[in-house]
């Protein structure tokens, strides 16, 4: 399995040093439709859903092997921006940003997808969670990057790896990271979400407030097409 983790690990460096918000507008945006939400419980109306399928593919030139659709969160006072083909690998990223000229970026979701070599359910959740870490590894400007937990977890009624940590940028800021692997079932093809919460923003106190991040609720949604 080593060769698939070292391109995965080129991907993160690029993913974990989060691109400064003029740079979002240098790269490919496209919109969602609105919907009603799945947030209700949390006061939250609408949402924007995003299919990342053959379709998105074609049309942003980019490959996707295990189609998915998610839903963003629409809140109050936050903006959201999609990107397709990303810096850093994935067809897709997500950027959700305070809703003014500076746009200053309160958590990011990027998804990019891996393919495994086993059709053993123990054995792809083994390696979805052996990826994880190794881009959590990779992931930040210092050697001082802290796995804080480890564990499996559900996604759409489907097993997952589920790996959180931290890490420090090149601006300095401790970043919050949490990173899931979810295999499509009947496939040897999945995804990994990495969502990263900014604690800059006032929005994240502790590492378990990644969970309530726009970015993380919205890989809590995935479900393959």
């Amino acid at each position: 399995m080593r060769k698939p983790v070292s391109r995965f690990a080129v991907f993160a460096l690029a993913i974990a040093l989060t691109l400064p918000v003029s740079a979002i507008a240098q790269q490919v945006e496209f919109g969602g439709s609105v919907n009603v939400t799945p947030f209700e419980a949390r006061g939250i109306k609408f949402s924007t859903i995003y299919a990342v399928d053959g379709e998105f593919g074609a049309k942003f030139g980019v490959n996707v092997p295990a189609p998915f659709r998610l839903a963003a969160p629409r809140r109050d006072g936050q903006k959201i921006q999609a990107q397709a083909k990303p810096a850093g690998g994935g067809p897709i990223k997500i950027y959700f940003t305070t809703d003014d000229a500076e746009g200053r970026i309160f958590s990011s979701l990027q998804i990019i997808p891996f393919t495994l070599k086993t059709d053993d359910p123990k054995k792809r959740i083994e390696v979805g969670d052996y990826l994880a870490t190794e881009l959590l590894k990779k992931l930040g400007a210092t050697e001082d990057t802290r796995l804080n937990l480890k564990r499996g977890v559900e996604i759409g009624g489907l097993p997952a790896a589920e790996v959180i940590g931290n890490f420090e940028n090149k601006d300095g800021d401790r970043l919050i990271v949490r990173l899931v692997a979810l295999a499509k079932p009947e496939t040897r093809d999945g995804i990994i979400g990495i969502a990263v919460g900014h604690p800059r923003q006032g929005q994240i106190k502790k590492v378990e407030d990644i969970y309530e991040t726009s970015a993380s609720l919205a890989f809590d949604t995935v479900t393959f097409k």
